[in-house]
Parts: structure tokens; C-alpha cells; sequence
């Protein structure tokens, strides 16, 4: 890798201010962008954190059901990160993969076939 660096733009000798507007707008671009990747973050800790921990995000925990593995053993960081991956399928695809639950003997997501589990109702 080399030591070169980023070479700021010349600053003229005659500079034209940047107004209110083209400011805002490259404010704007800053935000989204450092959302998309703080969400993004915050989002596969969530999912992967709670799915490997209990088995259960807090909707599923307010909804009573649990993602368990098929082989009947607790899901693990391996099989969160597999069904986290499934999800990202889902979007790609439209949420197609989201609703083949309605149609699946075992409600089964692609996300869950990708990573082998079930998602059941437990008790309180």
C-alpha cells in the first residue's frame, strides 16, 4: 500500500461562498449516508445478539415465539449469522423469501431454510 494521500482541492484566490442550499445538501448526504451504516450496524447486532442469546428478538419475545434450530439444539452465532444473510436474500429478491412462510408446511422462511430453523410458539 502505498503512502500517498488525498490531495485536498485547490482553495481559488477569489472563492465563491457555498450558500444555505448546496450546504444543506451535502449535510443531508452526510446523515444518510452515516445512517444507512450506523442502521446497518445496529441492525445485524440486534438480530444476530438476541437470535444467538435467547432465540428471540424482542418482537418475537412480545409475540411468544422463538427461532429454534431443527436439530432441536439452541441457535448458535453461526446459524443467527445464516438466517441475518437469509434476510438480506429476502430483500434482494422483494420479500419473496418472507412469504413462502404462508405457504410452507413447516412455515418456513428462505431465511430459515437457509439457516435450518423453525420459528415455534412458546409459552409464557
Amino acid at each position: 500500500m502505498g503512502t500517498e494521500s488525498i490531495e485536498r482541492p485547490e482553495r481559488p484566490s477569489n472563492p465563491e461562498y457555498a450558500g444555505f442550499w448546496i450546504r444543506t445538501l451535502a449535510f443531508l448526504i452526510d446523515v444518510l449516508l452515516l445512517s444507512i451504516i450506523s442502521w446497518g450496524i445496529i441492525n445485524v447486532l440486534y438480530f444476530l445478539g438476541l437470535w444467538t442469546w435467547r432465540g428471540q428478538t424482542l418482537g418475537q419475545m412480545a409475540t411468544n415465539v422463538q427461532v429454534v434450530r431443527v436439530d432441536g439444539k439452541p441457535v448458535d452465532l453461526r446459524t443467527s449469522l445464516l438466517r441475518y444473510l437469509g434476510y438480506i436474500v429476502n430483500f434482494l429478491t422483494l420479500g419473496i423469501g418472507f412469504f413462502i412462510v404462508a405457504f410452507d408446511s413447516r412455515k418456513q422462511g428462505l431465511h430459515d431454510k437457509i439457516a435450518q430453523t423453525y420459528v415455534v410458539h412458546v409459552r409464557s
